[in-house]
């Protein structure tokens, strides 16, 4: 945001000026960067299973638990659910749990995790997001595996190795999810349980201390603190970024009690 100061020089004037003469004032337009913010305008409680990630389709959503997709309409009333998200084969190979998800065009992308974060591996699934019905999954170098998000426009999916750190991890989707290098941030970020791509940067939601929402440019990998979900003994879920009459920012915190879930909307101001 762009602010224009008037900065009031004091210096003397030349040499001819007579005495006394007052100091002229000179308006010098600068510019000053002010971080983006965000404010919430409306929650609305949903289902307890509805714990980990949203992404919006069509009218409605799309809700991942540890092991279930669900669908439900622009109201929240759920109209399809696979309760079975996991197939076996993958089950049995220790994936046992559903981060945040996303969604671009038909294909729903879900990180699946299993809990030995030591093996340094963890998997992402491509669904039918019509259908919620499992189409593949590939596995990756990563410790751990709380989110995915891809921009619709490269085609860049963004993850992290760990649930904090200092890059976002970048796979190249369109070509066996190659890995590139990854996009360092200009801090730390904890606890990064869900992350969205919109408008040139990554919305991420975290179970930090203070359930921060954050903002991080992708070209520049510069961040910057949003707002506080609240609810600061309980968890920082998922998060969705669409343009909607309640605002761009849609996120998920689960409250000490575990129920019901929350979906707050945050309107930004940049």
């Amino acid at each position: 945001m762009a602010l224009a100061i008037a900065v009031a020089l004091g210096a003397c004037s030349s040499s001819s000026s007579t005495a006394g003469s007052r100091p002229s004032a000179v308006a010098i337009p600068t510019t000053t960067t002010v971080p983006p913010v965000a404010r919430m305008t409306h929650r609305a409680a949903v289902s307890p299973i509805y714990s980990q990630g949203l992404a919006r389709f069509g009218d409605g959503w799309v809700f991942s638990g540890t092991r279930w997709l669900a669908h439900t309409d622009g109201a929240l009333h759920q109209t399809a659910i696979n309760s079975h998200a996991i197939p076996p084969t993958w089950l049995a190979k220790g994936y046992d749990h559903i981060g945040d998800i996303d969604i671009v065009g038909d294909v729903l992308y879900a990180p699946y995790e299993e809990p030995n974060y030591s093996l340094g591996h963890q998997a992402t699934a491509t669904y039918d997001a019509r259908t919620l019905r499992f189409e593949s999954a590939v596995v990756l170098q990563q410790h751990q595996n709380s989110f995915v998000t891809v921009d619709p426009k490269t085609m860049i999916a963004y993850s992290m190795d760990q649930f904090g750190g200092g890059a976002l991890l970048r796979y190249d989707v369109a070509h066996a999810w190659k890995r590139l290098a990854p996009l360092k941030l200009s801090r730390f970020v904890d606890k990064v349980q869900g992350a969205d791509i919109a408008d040139g940067a990554a919305w991420l939601s975290t179970d930090d201390a203070h359930k921060e929402l954050y903002r991080v440019d992708l070209e520049t990998g510069h961040v910057d603190a949003l707002v506080s979900q609240g609810f600061l003994k309980g968890e920082g879920e998922g998060i969705d970024a669409t343009s909607l009459s309640s605002g761009l920012l849609h996120a998920l915190v689960v409250p000490p009690t575990l129920a019901p879930v929350y979906l707050q909307d945050f309107r930004t101001a940049e």
